[in-house]
């Protein structure tokens, strides 16, 4: 595989996988973002959730510096750069790579340290906000490193450059943000996203769960969803588990609620996460709704059946879903 000239190259995981030259990463080090870290950078801590937001600046013109939040799957990163890597140089790689690659800059500055003009000084400070708006994450710390704290702090606490893009495909919908300091090298990226599809699900009605079952014996449970990496049951879930019920009342027979997920953590966490889901589900249809349990059984095969690629995130967002499946008596 050529190498771009850019230390900062936008590389997806298939394209990874597929080159021969590429060599094999630790977990740990494995990339988490569609944007490789810049070579040669230091892994000091990460982050990664299901379901979660981030929030980037997308005018520093406005008053106040307008600001967008974007929901999805979040991936995040804490680095370190090279001794010899200019502030400069880092963030026009990022730029420059993701702008080939698609993205939209919705914003790209140096922000000054010392006497910085006023809109400089505020926007300093709202990088600086952001501590509160991302930073209360769970980051889990590199086996080598000792200062994820300590290079947090600095990211948040002396800015020297701040950029935010966004790409919007026909499936897909991802922002990308880079924050760094000036003096250590710190940097830290972010990137949320989320599939297209995820605002126009298709609904789960009476009508549609019931033939899906009489003529495929299985049916995705659209609508029901969970609290990031938790089996609780978010209150938007309440119409679609109402569906699930009033169907099993109005048909016989026993069935199988069938947890899947990404394959995106651990396996072992997928997969009893994903049979944890099932569970709660049926104890709710028990406990709320009437539905006689002994003919639900619980099973969770975590990322073992997907229904898309996981090498990307609209793939993930299809592959995290429960099924009604039926069981022969």
């Amino acid at each position: 595989m050529k190498r771009s000239p850019l230390k900062a190259a936008i590389v997806f995981a298939a394209t990874l996988c597929a080159s021969t030259l590429c060599a094999p990463l630790s977990a740990f080090a494995q990339t988490m973002t569609v944007v490789e870290p810049f070579a040669g950078s230091a892994n000091v801590g990460r982050y990664a959730a299901d379901f979660d937001q981030i929030t980037v600046l997308v005018d520093a013109e406005a008053a106040g510096h307008a600001r967008a939040a974007a929901e999805g799957a979040v991936r995040a990163m804490v680095l370190t750069a090279p001794e010899d890597a200019s502030v400069l140089e880092v963030a026009r790689s990022f730029e420059q790579a993701l702008t080939r690659e698609g993205f939209e800059i919705l914003f790209s500055r140096r922000i000054a340290r010392g006497g910085a003009p006023t809109d400089e000084v505020g926007l300093r400070e709202w990088v600086r906000d952001l501590e509160d708006i991302n930073g209360a994450r769970d980051y889990q710390r590199a086996p080598d490193a000792s200062n994820l704290t300590t290079s947090l702090q600095r990211v948040y606490a002396f800015p020297a450059h701040y950029l935010a893009a966004r790409r919007v495909t026909e499936t897909e919908e991802i922002h990308f943000a880079l924050t760094m300091e000036d003096t250590r090298n710190h940097y830290l990226i972010e990137q949320v996203s989320r599939a297209v599809m995820a605002d126009d699900n298709v609904s789960l009605t009476e009508e549609s769960l019931s033939r899906t079952i009489e003529t495929e014996g299985r049916a995705v449970l659209y609508g029901v969803q969970f609290d990031v990496n938790s089996s609780v049951l978010r209150p938007s879930s309440r119409s679609s588990i109402e569906t699930i019920a009033a169907v099993l009342r109005e048909r016989s027979g026993r069935f199988y609620i069938v947890g899947h997920t990404s394959d995106t953590g651990g396996f072992q966490e997928n997969m009893r996460l994903s049979e944890a889901r099932a569970a709660s589900i049926i104890a709710v249809l028990g406990a709320e709704y009437g539905v006689d349990v002994t003919r639900l059984q619980p099973i969770g095969v975590g990322p073992a059946a997907p229904l898309a690629s996981n090498q990307n995130e609209a793939g993930r967002q299809l592959n995290r879903r429960v099924e009604l499946v039926e069981r022969l008596d």
